[in-house]
């Protein structure tokens, strides 16, 4: 014990660049966090999060109800005129309620989503090997899965509607339908935790004695019940298709209310054709950051139930209250800038899979593939290997694919106009998002990787922005 402590000291003397080439650094890296303050990042800023998150999801939808989409008002409302008491606020922001119907349409989803995907067929592929030489194993049905939804959605649509219904019927419980929901994934969170404390899946969990540590962040990397990966039924199979699901009912309603109207169509449209992209390239979203760094936990499975419903339907919810025509020439210029990012969205990771598969033996964009082997020791002691592209897209910067992601984000969401800025609330958000991701990649890989990723950032030294940063 006292060895490892005095291994632990010296690691901790060593200077920036003995550190990335030390294997033992790279493994306390994954682990442990050092150099901050541990109460405020492990006790108070996960305790702010997990209560201040769905306030904030909640006070969006008062605001787009009763605040005419001004933040302005809702401010003046709140702190001025007093008009809104304590009593409005737990009534209308208080997430920890139930509600039946709504209860009974999420979980009916998320079965619906287990079933399909264990009925689906598709080809077993493999997730990136972890730190303790566990190899992930999935069934690329995403697309199918996807598809077949929309159909059955299609369907379900005709028939309620045949019996003067319609799927409208949950954005006109959108308050009750996101308090149950983040009511259901709190219960959630906290059952995965319990599970990975006591019963986790694989040898890649990590608990601690600060359960809300625990909650916040997550205790396994691959948790597993009845066979079924808990993170890839919440991030793919509930999270992006209750998206695009969402998208369309509020669509549906913008036009249940006001006729054709072409600035909802386009941010459905855009929405839906980019979710497109995202369930056909799903196998490669599984090898992203948010699986195989961030565990199972509140960050994660609570952000892709309830984040991505209330945050990332924003313009499309918005607009059901703040319609606008924008007439033939910017509908087309819309749609086809948004189409466009798209596809360069989806060709730089199409790149990257394209050398992947070929273990760098391929052209890009006419020339040799440039590559560097960036060769790594796991947890367990034996070498692994990634490919590290310098090449197409990726010489540009190293998240290259983040600049027209938010560039479309932009695009589906200037629909609603410029007098408020509430829809833009996504555009910001995933701004900082990203911007942090790169940030998070860019540390676990300099820890990872050590001279083989000092060399890749002299091929591309930006991280994101060309010429910027």
């Amino acid at each position: 014990m006292s060895d490892s402590k005095h291994r632990h000291k010296s690691v901790l003397k060593k200077t920036d660049e003995e550190l990335l080439t030390d294997d033992l650094t790279h493994q306390l890296a994954l682990h442990t966090r050092q150099g901050h303050n541990k109460f405020l990042s492990e006790s108070i800023i996960p305790l702010m999060l997990c209560f201040a998150c769905p306030f904030f999801v909640r006070s969006i939808v008062f605001i787009c109800d009763h605040c005419h989409g001004s933040i302005h008002e809702f401010l003046q409302r709140l702190l001025f005129d007093h008009t809104l008491t304590l009593k409005d606020v737990l009534e209308n922001f208080f997430f920890f309620k139930w509600h039946w119907p709504s209860a009974i349409i999420i979980i009916g989803f998320l079965i619906y989503a287990i079933i399909m995907t264990m009925l689906l067929p598709g080809d077993e592929y493999q997730g990136p090997i972890t730190d303790t030489g566990h190899i992930p194993i999935y069934r690329n049905n995403g697309f199918c899965y996807y598809i077949v939804s929309l159909i059955i959605f299609t369907i379900l649509t005709v028939v309620l509607k045949l019996n003067n219904l319609s799927p409208t019927y949950i954005y006109d419980q959108w308050d009750a339908f996101l308090s149950t929901v983040s009511t259901f994934a709190f219960l959630l969170c906290f059952c995965v935790m319990i599970k990975g404390k006591y019963m986790p899946s694989t040898n890649d969990h990590r608990s601690s004695s600060n359960w809300l540590t625990d909650f916040y962040r997550g205790v396994e990397l691959y948790p597993r019940i009845f066979n079924i990966d808990v993170k890839l039924i919440t991030n793919c199979r509930y999270g992006m298709l209750s998206w695009a699901l969402l998208s369309v009912i509020f669509c549906m309603k913008t036009f249940e209310l006001y006729g054709y109207t072409d600035s909802a169509l386009i941010t459905c449209i855009l929405t839906l054709v980019y979710l497109t992209k995202f369930f056909w390239w799903e196998s490669g979203y599984m090898k992203t950051i948010d699986i195989i760094v961030d565990r199972a936990g509140f960050y994660l499975c609570w952000g892709c139930l309830v984040w991505v419903s209330g945050i990332y339907t924003l313009p499309s919810y918005f607009l059901v209250t703040h319609p606008k025509q924008l007439g033939f020439q910017l509908t087309i210029l819309i749609l086809t800038l948004g189409l466009l990012s798209i596809y360069i969205n989806y060709d730089c990771d199409r790149q990257k899979i394209q050398v992947r598969s070929t273990h760098g033996k391929c052209l890009i964009w006419g020339k040799p593939a440039k590559i560097i082997r960036a060769k790594y020791r796991l947890l367990n002691g034996k070498e692994s290997e990634s490919i590290l592209l310098a090449s197409g897209y990726w010489v540009l910067s190293r998240h290259f694919h983040y600049i027209p992601e938010l560039a479309l984000a932009f695009l589906w969401t200037c629909p609603c106009g410029f007098q408020y800025i509430l829809p833009y609330f996504y555009v910001i958000i995933l701004f900082i998002l990203l911007m942090h991701r790169a940030h998070r990649d860019d540390q676990r890989c300099r820890l990872k990787y050590g001279d083989s990723w000092i060399k890749y950032c002299d091929l591309t030294p930006w991280k994101v922005w060309p010429k910027l940063y």
